[in-house]
């Protein structure tokens, strides 16, 4: 009888055992978001394809209700002067994404194009397209919410969309394991805007239109800003 056999081959059936339950490293679900993170050899550093165009200098004119509600008398020696309310308007005369606030998140949307064999190319097969809309951050009335969106969409919604072409090669080289596979999504960016409102006024001498008068501020409003990226992984 030999004991001292007993542990090494209890090793070896358990080496045995660990070679049959591995798992194979299959080929990835090409469905949205379905990339296993085990999977991945290495990555490629996102591109931006596609972003919204926004208006320059947006502006939106509306009733301020609350104003709307009162007027403004006094007495002058040049008789009895009133302001009446007429209208205000909103407008963005400046917005940018600063420094440091660029692919802020969250990437949403991960959607599959193609599959490219390592030192091939490839096309996508079929019409891709993601969509999202601005991100205001903060509680804001609906006409401010209307011209920020216009101002970095272009759309009253903010609604942004990005359709990815049929007709571009994708490309994957040699280096890669066995295929580099790529994806779409939407990315953002946090945005400062900045908003003047402007109340105007039309001024009377008891009944008798004189001329018009406004009142200015401003304020700062943070949105983010989405935008189409493409990104690839290497298997």
């Amino acid at each position: 009888m030999t004991p001292k056999r007993i542990p090494a081959v209890i090793a070896t059936s358990l080496a045995v055992l660990t070679l049959a339950v591995s798992p194979v490293a299959a080929h990835p679900i090409f469905e949205k978001g379905a990339v296993i993170s085990s999977q991945v050899a290495s990555s490629a550093a996102p591109v931006v394809v596609g972003k919204p165009q926004g208006q320059d200098n947006a502006t939106v004119r509306f009733i301020d209700e609350a104003l709307a509600k009162k007027d403004s008398d006094r007495i002058t020696p040049q008789g009895n002067i009133t302001e009446r309310y007429a209208y205000s308007t909103y407008s963005v005369p400046y917005k940018t994404v600063e420094d440091g606030n660029f692919n802020v998140g969250p990437r949403e949307q991960d959607t599959f194009l193609c599959s490219v064999p390592r030192g091939g190319t490839n096309t996508i097969a079929k019409t891709v397209e993601v969509s999202a809309n601005l991100k205001i951050q903060s509680s804001v009335d609906f006409e401010l919410q209307k011209v920020i969106n216009i101002a970095w969409t272009s759309e009253a919604s903010g609604s942004f969309k990005y359709t990815y072409s049929t007709t571009k090669v994708y490309t994957a080289p040699e280096s890669v394991p066995n295929h580099r596979d790529y994806y779409g999504a939407i990315q953002y960016d946090l945005g400062s805007t900045i908003v003047n409102k402007t109340d105007v006024y039309h001024v009377y001498n008891g009944d008798s239109y004189m001329y018009d008068t406004s009142y200015n501020s401003q304020q700062k409003v943070y949105a983010k800003v989405p935008k189409a990226i493409e990104f690839a992984r290497d298997f």
